[in-house]
């Protein structure tokens, strides 16, 4: 495991290189995160399954984008287009390192919604695996103002909305600009012109889990595996919350497991 920067120097990323173990697949897998509180309750998984896949002989990366966790900067004047540009500088990154012509994405939440627009004009990436993923990005931020409108009435301090237009949930703060740009994309419209194989797994039933799915059914390639596991990923407590949904991690493994060596 190797922890380094990387990436343009006006907004270098921080990242965590997990070189491959046993088969020499030349295949890498970049996995790509949640936000917010989210993302604290995930680090757990993510950095379980990033050691287990390394495992199976997938190089793997995993990284913060910018203005969150070790990478630089801030979230002010950060739009949701320039998250999915540090998707794009992460997959150049570990096919350099790895040595590999292909990459694999894996999202979860709102990162399953970064990636899935990474990939529509990129043809470095050979698969798209969603874990629970964010359907809406409208929904998303209607979903996350509402929980404030009603948490402000409470005497809220850590869920308010700033008179920019700012969402502050939890501790994380979700500026203008990214929530104006996020809230234009949806996964019924970008999923759908996937050339690679999608696989969409999730730890629940849900009305927009079962609508994307049946809108992916037809696509080359698409797999769907309902794997019940804890999800309550905004559950916030005094001692961490970390939440570890295994049977979702372990599906995503055999998933991993059975994909021939491109």
């Amino acid at each position: 495991m190797e922890a380094f920067y990387f990436g343009p120097s006006e907004s270098y990323l921080f990242g965590v290189f997990h070189p491959r173990e046993g088969v020499n697949r030349n295949e890498a897998v970049l996995l790509c995160n949640p936000f917010g509180q989210e993302y604290l309750r995930a680090h757990k998984s993510i950095r379980r399954l990033a050691i287990n896949l390394a495992k199976l002989g997938y190089p793997v990366l995993r990284f913060d984008y910018r203005g969150t966790g070790d990478s630089a900067g801030d979230l002010s004047g950060v739009s949701a287009e320039h998250w999915v540009e540090d998707i794009g500088h992460a997959i150049q990154e570990l096919m350099d390192m790895a040595a590999v012509t292909r990459v694999a994405l894996i999202g979860l939440r709102l990162g399953a919604l970064l990636a899935a627009k990474a990939s529509q004009k990129d043809d470095r990436i050979s698969r798209l695996v969603m874990w629970d993923p964010i359907i809406s990005g409208a929904g998303y931020v209607d979903g996350i103002r509402s929980v404030i409108t009603g948490a402000e009435s409470s005497g809220s301090r850590s869920r308010l909305q700033t008179p920019d237009g700012t969402l502050h949930f939890n501790g994380f703060c979700l500026p203008p600009l990214f929530q104006e740009t996020i809230s234009s994309w949806g996964l019924d419209d970008i999923a759908p012109t996937k050339s690679v194989p999608i696989a969409q797994i999730v730890s629940h039933e849900s009305d927009t889990f079962a609508h994307l799915r049946t809108s992916l059914s037809d696509s080359p390639g698409f797999y769907y595996e309902l794997a019940p596991a804890p999800h309550d990923w905004n559950y916030v407590d005094h001692v961490g919350g970390i939440l570890w949904p295994k049977p979702v991690v372990d599906a995503i493994e055999r998933y991993f497991a059975q994909a021939p060596n491109l």
